[in-house]
């Protein structure tokens, strides 16, 4: 009896002693991340075109144009977000401009700034290059891209929406819906003439980026 007693203890002391040096697997909190998506879809040139997130390959790449002045001057930033395909030519593109900012102080205008520019900035003019504004630009099939202007003489209007601003460690996001109806317009390279075609119920859904 007393050596069983004395291999039960054994066999405890064993067990325990192997399993306190088990270690365990650490699993790091999941890190947040925004949740991004995009879409086009508007009447173009009288022909309805749709441009929808990973069909045909199509995905959303954003941008920024700064232009950096010396303070006590205020640097400006305009932002672009464009819809577009490896596999075909048709893209969809949009600007808005500009954030003022103090360059000596960031690089960049600080996520306050970003997010109060987008969140005001609801029914902008159109602006050549999104410098002070807004501006669409659309490629069509061919390979010509078609550019709204500031100065059209025919009817445009635009509209933002359902903005949210968000944040991970990715970056600092702008989301937004945008509607708007539009002229676009390419001028031939070769015979210099200027040419439109009416876009017309469109909706851009996506993103800009910090």
């Amino acid at each position: 009896m007393k050596n069983l007693k004395i291999a039960i203890v054994a066999t405890l002391t064993l067990v325990f002693g192997v399993s306190s040096c088990i270690k365990h697997e650490v699993i790091p909190a999941p890190v947040p991340m925004v949740d991004l998506s995009c879409h086009f879809i508007g009447t173009v040139n009288g022909t309805t075109v749709e441009l929808t997130e990973n069909v045909l390959g199509y995905y959303c790449t954003t941008s920024k144009a700064k232009i950096l002045l010396p303070s006590p001057s205020l640097s400006s930033a305009s932002y672009f977000s464009q819809m577009l395909s490896s596999s075909t030519p048709v893209s969809a593109k949009i600007a808005l401009g500009s954030v003022m900012w103090d360059a000596a102080t960031a690089i960049d205008p600080d996520v306050a700034a970003f997010n109060a520019f987008h969140g005001s900035n609801l029914t902008p003019n159109f602006s050549t290059l999104g410098a002070t504004g807004f501006e669409f630009s659309y490629r069509d099939g061919t390979g010509v891209t078609w550019t709204s202007k500031s100065n059209s003489v025919n009817f445009q209007d635009v509209t933002f929406s359902s903005i949210v601003q968000e944040s991970d460690t990715s970056g600092d996001y702008s989301k937004f819906k945008c509607n708007f109806e539009c002229y676009v317009y390419h001028t031939d390279a070769v015979t210099l003439v200027l040419d439109s075609i009416h876009v017309q119920g469109a909706q851009y859904e996506a993103w800009f980026k910090r």
